[in-house]
């Protein structure tokens, strides 16, 4: 959610220095519109009079440091957010007095309909500091950064191993092939050892590449799954990720993406708040007097609605309670996905009220989902490899 600056600021953590600026004492602020190969900068005063601009190419860092340091200071710059703001931040930050990110949705909103360039969009940001009223993003520490690496590394490496299982079985498939119960590199390689020759040459051969990817992806994860709990038993990440991890479905994968996703948890007022935030609200409709609810907005993190899907799933399994408002929301909308969707949300709102109260999870009503399980595997004939 896009909150707008008070009278007094915080530091950006490009500046180590405990300090807290107020509004009236910069004397410079600079809106950044910024593009993979061009940056645009506007600087204005406090009466938002023009004083300096630039537009070059992002390879010059040079005549952008020389543009910021010739400003006079105390400055307060706010890039408008894109995916690649990383290295803009790290360059440029120690150049300027406080720096932050501009919500690019929500100056969208703001601005309405007008001509949009680059020179304006900068100095619409520049405008919107200078009178206390352009929307912030957040800017994380380096460690919450680095923890949030390695959480979307490992969203992908998961997707990647996904699409190549799906590839597998899709092969397995054309040749009226069972194949492995499960595609993982241990026992598929055993498959295909003993039952290899049944593929054709070219259908084998692909196979065995795509085996190579698995055992690759797997090698991967499992280096990346030390680094993530190593990580989250650091002093900064311990208490909040271990309390997180009293709750059914919720691992150190999950918690780590959780918890470097979001942050700091005091940065949102209320669980509508974070809700909103996380993509997760429903874009409502209203047309001739009519409501009607439409998809999530999927305005927030990608990665982070992907692992409170995956838990909120498995938190159901192990909570009867929250199944049943699972099997009360699919009876309402006949849909599995909005089930799953809404349960998403429930368990983000859950994680924000033990983060706001120090409390760890509840259990309602234990599910024996897993005992049902193991006992129809046991009754079924046990299944042929090939």
């Amino acid at each position: 959610m896009a909150q707008t600056p008070k009278t007094t600021l915080a530091v950006s953590y490009a500046h180590p220095a405990d300090k807290l600026w107020t509004l009236e004492e910069f004397r410079a602020f600079v809106g950044v519109d910024l593009h993979k190969s061009t940056v645009t900068l506007v600087a204005v005063d406090p009466q938002q009079n023009v004083i300096s601009k630039l537009t070059v190419s992002t390879k010059c860092v040079e005549k952008i440091e020389t543009f910021l340091r010739d400003l006079p200071g105390p400055v307060w710059m706010a890039v408008e957010a894109v995916g690649f703001i990383e290295w803009f931040i790290d360059r440029f930050g120690p150049a300027v007095d406080l720096i932050s990110i501009a919500d690019a949705t929500e100056l969208a909103a703001r601005r309405g309909k007008r001509r949009k360039t680059d020179f304006n969009d900068a100095k619409d940001i520049a405008e919107r500091l200078a009178r206390g009223e352009c929307p912030l993003g957040w800017i994380a520490d380096p460690k919450t950064a680095g923890l949030r690496k390695l959480g979307r590394h490992w969203h992908q490496l998961s997707r990647t191993l996904t699409r190549v299982k799906h590839t597998m079985r899709s092969i397995l498939h054309a040749a009226n092939l069972p194949g492995p119960v499960k595609l993982d590199g241990d026992l598929t390689q055993r498959w295909l050892l003993g039952f290899g020759h049944l593929l054709k040459d070219e259908s084998r051969k692909a196979f065995e590449n795509f085996l190579d990817l698995i055992l690759l992806l797997e090698r991967q994860r499992e280096s990346l799954r030390l680094q993530i709990t190593f990580a989250n038993r650091t002093e900064k990440f311990k208490t909040i990720t271990e309390l997180f991890k009293s709750t059914p479905g919720i691992n150190e994968i999950w918690g780590c993406i959780i918890v470097a996703e979001i942050g700091d948890f005091g940065r949102f007022p209320n669980a509508d708040t974070i809700e909103f935030w996380a993509g997760l609200t429903p874009d409502n409709e209203l047309s001739a007097g009519k409501a009607r609810e439409g998809k999530i907005t999927k305005a927030g993190s990608a990665t982070l609605r992907w692992a409170l899907g995956k838990a909120a799933i498995v938190l159901c399994r192990s909570d009867r309670t929250q199944e049943k408002n699972r099997q009360r929301i699919l009876k309402s909308t006949g849909k599995k996905a909005k089930a799953n969707v809404a349960m998403a949300r429930r368990l983000l709102r859950i994680l924000f009220a033990m983060a706001r109260d120090q409390k760890p999870y509840t259990l309602g009503e234990p599910s024996n989902h897993q005992a049902r399980a193991n006992q129809v595997r046991l009754k079924k004939q046990p299944r042929k490899i090939a």
